[in-house]
């Protein structure tokens, strides 16, 4: 039986954060296992020679499908859960779509607490590590964002939760917070700031 540890990372598509944190972790020895929702944009991963695993953070069947596959492969247990998987919209609040921010929260909120519940007996198993995909936006407004930031704000506590409900199971819950990470956040980030006039509501660019 392997001893080497296992890591899992949403939101691992080409180019982006999650992608960097999967090589990296792979470079270091750990069994990979990263996920999307179309296999094709981790298919580099694959080649590298980790584990690519289909899933939706914003929907519970794929999700469970997904614990239920790398349980099968990984022995039930998993020693890093990174959630990393998530979206962005930049809208005035008074301009933003409702049902667009629902989705969003969808994503950066319940999809955390989706993936964490399915994979929770995995980590118990291995007293494990949670790593949550922060953003210094949960806690310093930046105009033309507010759902978004609303949404990490929300995970913010979401992760100081988590760490008070599964300490007793060993688990370690990490929130980061990063601000600039690669080209498409950066222009997200940007295009916010600088090109809301006039006010007009455009989605972000969803990862993973």
């Amino acid at each position: 039986m392997s001893t080497r540890q296992s890591a899992l990372v949403t939101g691992a598509s080409r180019g982006g954060l999650g992608d960097a944190l999967a090589q990296e972790l792979h470079a270091r020895g750990f069994r990979v296992f990263a996920t999307a929702r179309t296999l094709s944009k981790v298919q580099h991963l694959k080649d590298l020679g980790m584990e690519v695993v289909k899933m939706d953070v914003a929907d519970s069947t794929s999700i469970r499908n997904a614990a239920a596959q790398v349980a099968s492969l990984a022995g039930n247990r998993l020693d890093i859960l990174i959630n990393n998987a998530g979206t962005g919209y930049q809208s005035t609040l008074l301009d933003a779509d409702i049902e667009t921010a629902r989705q969003l929260f969808n994503v950066n909120v319940f999809g955390v607490l989706d993936v964490t519940q399915a994979f929770g007996p995995l980590l118990i198993a291995s007293k494990g590590i949670i790593v949550n995909a922060g953003s210094v936006l949960g806690t310093v407004p930046m105009p033309f964002c507010g759902v978004y930031n609303a949404s990490k704000a929300a995970l913010d506590s979401l992760s100081k939760q988590m760490r008070i409900e599964l300490a007793p199971f060993d688990i370690r819950v990490i929130h980061v917070w990063h601000r600039r990470t690669c080209d498409s956040v950066r222009h997200f980030l940007l295009s916010a700031l600088f090109f809301a006039f006039p006010f007009f509501p455009c989605p972000g660019k969803r990862v993973g």
